[in-house]
């Protein structure tokens, strides 16, 4: 068995996960909550709408009260689309480019040293050190 090789593997096929992890399927996760934060603002809003109409009927201002529900949840939702995601401005890459990368170059430098910490206990076998026969 080639624990090397089969350990570089592992260790590209994690890297390619964790990579896919943090471009995409993170943004989505605080993309799909967001917007369920603001259909929830929205309904809150629509609910405050309705008691208006409730408490002062043949109020001029409702529909406006209705139009403005909608607005900020069209701009909410949109805000925190998969697209708006990735129009960040630099200063946000120069963080999120390293969080994508340090941690599996972190845990591969970490297995090597344990590796070559390993090896150092074991014994050393040279030919001059065997007993001949």
């Amino acid at each position: 068995m080639n624990f090397k090789s089969g350990f570089n593997r592992l260790f590209l096929v994690l890297a390619f996960g964790w990579a896919i992890f943090c471009a995409v399927l993170y943004p989505l996760g605080h993309q799909w909550g967001e917007q369920r934060g603001a259909l929830a603002q929205y309904r809150k809003d629509v609910k405050n709408c309705d008691q208006l109409v409730v408490e002062r009927p043949g109020w001029a201002l409702t529909n406006d009260c209705y139009h403005a529900a909608m607005d900020n949840f069209q701009s909410r939702s949109q805000f925190y689309s998969f697209k708006n995601f990735w129009i960040f401005p630099v200063s946000f890459w120069r963080l999120f480019v390293p969080l994508i990368v340090l941690p599996p170059l972190l845990v591969y430098g970490l297995a090597v040293l344990a590796v070559w910490i390993w090896h150092g206990f074991k014994p050393r076998v040279s030919g001059t050190d065997q007993e001949l026969p």
